[in-house]
């Protein structure tokens, strides 16, 4: 019998207790994971503690703030047995830092799907293209229409919240948390609301209906795209009240 590979490390954002996964593109990559049946561990960091665990790893930054500066977040994946080209990887003398999620799916699918007839690709042929283009699209409806509302809920550990409410307020160039609230019950959330339910359905909900064999994107075939929405989702479904 072959001895087991050992355990991937999949670095993901702590939120408060009780502990669980919430960030949008940790989840892209989490779905991945689980889909490619990889064995992996997860590596909890607090949200302040993730640019230094980064430059401590030596993964070079994938995005970028509207600053120009770099974007030093997760999730990041570790494969202590694997080789890789991303752009966003990082070589040890043993082993890979993967520092994207879009990256990460690439790696899992071509290391456990191209020979693996049980379960295909998450990228059908020819179409990393369009999975760039889409997850571009994905992130940009959330964020413009759904991150405001989501984001005084976000449950962060109340250890470091504080910390973590001074930088997203330094982000959107506003100077206090508050400013970025939209109460509940209030006018100007009811219409925030309102722009994303419209925003959900003729940007993004009227794919999931032009097949009726299964629900996914390309009926009963899951791909990564699905995963894209999912991992919005899932934030969504953690943060936002109504």
């Amino acid at each position: 019998m072959s001895a087991q590979k050992p355990l991937m490390t999949f670095y993901d954002i702590a939120s408060g207790p009780p502990l669980r996964p919430y960030a949008p593109n940790p989840w892209k990559a989490r779905y991945a994971l689980n889909y490619t049946n990889t064995r992996y561990r997860t590596s909890w960091t607090s949200l302040p503690d993730v640019p230094s665990l980064r430059q401590k790893l030596g993964v070079r930054a994938c995005r970028k703030h509207g600053d120009g500066t770099d974007f030093l977040t997760l999730p990041i994946l570790y494969d202590p047995s694997g080789t890789s080209s991303s752009s966003s990887s990082f070589m040890e003398q043993e082993g890979t830092f993967i520092g994207d999620s879009f990256d990460i799916a690439i790696y899992l699918s071509n290391k456990h799907l191209s020979s693996n007839g049980d379960r295909p690709s998450l990228f059908p042929p020819n179409t990393l293209a369009l999975h760039r283009t889409f997850n571009a699209h994905v992130d940009a409806l959330f964020s413009l229409n759904g991150v405001q509302l989501a984001m005084h809920h976000m449950p962060l550990d109340p250890a470091t919240a504080e910390t973590s409410r001074v930088e997203f307020a330094r982000r959107a160039g506003v100077e206090r948390w508050e400013d970025l609230e939209l109460p509940m019950g209030s006018e100007e959330r009811k219409e925030k609301l309102a722009a994303f339910e419209k925003a959900l359905g003729s940007g993004l909900a009227v794919w999931f209906v032009r097949r009726d064999e299964g629900p996914f994107l390309e009926g009963r075939r899951v791909m990564f795209a699905d995963f894209i929405v999912g991992g919005w989702l899932k934030m969504m479904r953690n943060c936002l009240p109504e």
